[in-house]
């Protein structure tokens, strides 16, 4: 069976680069590309990030830079999560900066869109930047995206204030326009993400695999163990979730939602406003996960880590 093409669009901090591993490791999907955008640091270092763990694990895939700002004003909002450049203290060789694509991350999605005639699939696990600058100067892209799978949002709560999560609360103008683009798109929110969370067995297990993958994987879960044991947050796995999504969905519980984005109001801009009452009679637009089957997921990742770079 043919692999699924993606295109993996990532702020690459802690999580997010277990969770381009796990691609990597994942034998039902190709990665077309990886592309960075501004988020959990700033995208000279989520780009680096991104450049640095393929080289790292001697693959070839193609590596574009994105969005270095939001379209909604923050400032300098950055805060210690991910440490200083987003892999809290681990550090990896430098691959050679000629290494980049010279193509920017919206006109690549649009091209390889068109190269894949309809199949290529999303996976957003950072703020939607360069989703939103890609439909707004190709709309025709709508068409031939054949699904985003976004850890975005949340039902109820958020981590950035009482009712946004940080992808979303990072640059809500982008993501109130791809969700109201027309493309199919799964919201792997916050509320279910928080309970994806890796312990301390899980890190030795991973390292014992003993490939560049697990080691490295590794490293960075000793980092957000002694983050959480410091007051800071849990070994959670909110990216690699989203990617579970697309091609473990067993591990999920998923309901069909209309949602809109709030991009205003000094408590609310960023809110994921999840019609779960159906209050609005509006149609649905997302597909919205609700639960998670920790086990299962458990189990998925850990063998994508394993495989990572054999498949």
């Amino acid at each position: 069976m043919a692999k699924r093409p993606f295109i993996i669009d990532c702020d690459t901090g802690t999580d997010d680069a277990i969770a381009i591993m796990a691609a990597f490791g994942c034998r039902e999907i190709t990665v077309r590309a990886v592309t960075s955008v501004n988020g959990n640091v700033k995208e000279e270092y989520t780009s680096r990030n991104n450049l640095n763990i393929v080289h790292y694990l001697g693959l070839e895939t193609e590596v574009m830079r994105g969005a270095q700002i939001p379209f909604y004003p923050r400032g300098n909002y950055y805060d210690t999560t991910h440490g200083a450049t987003g892999l809290g203290n681990v550090v990896l060789p430098d691959a050679p900066k000629e290494k980049f694509s010279k193509e920017i991350a919206s006109e690549a999605i649009w091209r390889i869109a068109n190269e894949e005639d309809g199949e290529l699939e999303l996976l957003v696990i950072g703020p939607m930047t360069n989703i939103a600058i890609a439909i707004s100067n190709h709309p025709g892209l709508v068409g031939k995206i054949k699904h985003i799978w976004a850890m975005a949002g949340s039902v109820v709560g958020g981590n950035c204030s009482t009712t946004a999560e940080f992808n979303i609360w990072a640059d809500p103008v982008s993501a109130k326009l791809v969700f109201a683009a027309g493309i199919p798109i799964t919201m792997i929110g916050l509320d279910v993400t928080e309970k994806a969370v890796l312990n301390r067995a899980d890190a030795e297990e991973i390292r014992s695999f003993g490939n560049r993958a697990g080691i490295l994987t590794a490293n960075i879960l000793d980092y957000m163990l002694n983050r959480y044991k410091v007051g800071g947050e849990d070994a959670m796995m909110h990216d690699a979730l989203a990617l579970a999504a697309a091609v473990k969905p067993e591990c999920l519980v998923c309901r069909d939602y209309f949602v809109d984005v709030e991009c205003g109001g000094q408590y609310t801009a960023g809110h994921t406003m999840v019609d779960v009452r159906g209050r609005l009679g509006k149609q649905p637009n997302a597909s919205v996960a609700l639960e998670l089957d920790l086990a299962a997921f458990k189990s998925w990742l850990k063998e994508c880590i394993r495989q990572c770079g054999t498949v």
